[in-house]
């Protein structure tokens, strides 16, 4: 049945499939699969049997291009394949070949890095795999990186994730690396990372502008509407190693109206949310001024550190406010005292 079903179509593979699966010579079996997926991609059957055969046969470099082959013509089998995938992700013998084919952009790639990203039960078994990627041109989407780095942070390890942020920045952006990056707001802030972050709530809008008074040709500028304002929404990841520092820049206040003023705030990237200090308050009018803190990093539990800007209210009454904050030349430096 399966010679008269090639005979009368010979471009059809599933009639090569049925023959080898039917052959006990396992060389005559591989053959036959391998005419049927190329003859019919779509034979889900084909492709299966080839993935397991070269599994058997510890070919990982062919098991991950027959799973190339089917997440592209049947992405419907995706979850499926997703416990075999993650597998793939972790052994050291199919990354090179993995890496090949998520740099040839294929549809799936972006689906399968971010749940790989989230749920890969060894992130020193997947590691190679991201270096792999991050180290080619156009390798890590902006957006895989940022879930990569902040699954680094999730995991504690604060300097593997600082230097694989580190790295992808430009040459001249090294050249002005600190302890705290970008404090003069003069670059727009990217996704995730040890950069900024800059949310969107109501009431309150957030921009990085040009102004009389400031340090280069950007400062930060947060306007708020005059109505109550859950306000946290800059903010930026720091891996300080422990010891004594002090937060130092420069902030200007409009007519900002609040009960309790705007503050940066230091604490640790933890559960536990330790506070390590916050600024002086800022409210009022008045021209630019210093602001400053002494905080120190403690020896254990506090491997990554919160930067954030927001107002110090206690309850919703106190998070109504108005006016204009400016910030410019943020920096951190060790602190000797």
């Amino acid at each position: 049945m399966a010679w008269r079903a090639i005979q009368a179509n010979p471009l059809d593979g599933r009639g090569y499939r049925i023959l080898g699966s039917l052959t006990a010579d396992r060389v005559r079996a591989l053959e036959l699969h391998v005419i049927a997926a190329a003859r019919s991609p779509r034979d889900v059957a084909s492709h299966v049997w080839l993935i397991d055969h070269y599994l058997k046969a510890g070919d990982l470099p062919a098991v991950v291009a027959q799973a190339d082959t089917l997440l592209r013509v049947e992405p419907e089998v995706t979850p499926t394949l997703l416990p075999l995938m993650v597998a793939l992700a972790s052994s050291p013998e199919a990354q090179p070949a993995l890496a090949e084919h998520l740099l040839a952009s294929p549809p799936w790639g972006p689906g399968l890095l971010a749940h790989l990203v989230a749920t890969v039960p060894d992130v020193n078994a997947f590691g190679p795999l991201m270096e792999r990627l991050r180290k080619t041109p156009g390798g890590l989407r902006p957006d895989v990186l940022s879930a990569w780095l902040d699954r680094l942070t999730r995991e504690g390890r604060w300097g593997q994730a600082y230097l694989t942020w580190v790295s992808q920045l430009p040459p001249e952006r090294l050249q002005r690396l600190g302890n705290l990056y970008n404090g003069g707001f003069e670059w727009e802030p990217g996704q995730g990372g040890f950069d900024w972050r800059i949310g969107k709530v109501p009431g309150a809008r957030i921009a990085r502008m040009a102004t009389g008074g400031m340090d280069g040709e950007r400062a930060l500028r947060v306007a708020f509407e005059d109505r109550r304002v859950p306000f946290a929404h800059v903010r930026q990841m720091l891996a300080l190693p422990p010891g004594r520092y002090r937060l130092t820049g420069r902030a200007r206040p409009e007519n900002l109206r609040t009960d309790r003023g705007l503050a940066w705030t230091l604490a640790c990237a933890t559960a536990d949310a330790r506070p390590l200090g916050e600024t002086e308050p800022l409210r009022g009018h008045g021209d630019w001024r210093d602001l400053s803190l002494d905080f120190e990093v403690p020896a254990q539990g506090c491997g990554g550190q919160w930067l954030t800007l927001s107002l110090r209210a206690r309850i919703p009454a106190e998070q109504r406010v108005g006016g204009v904050a400016w910030f410019d030349n943020l920096r951190i430096v060790m602190n000797p005292k």
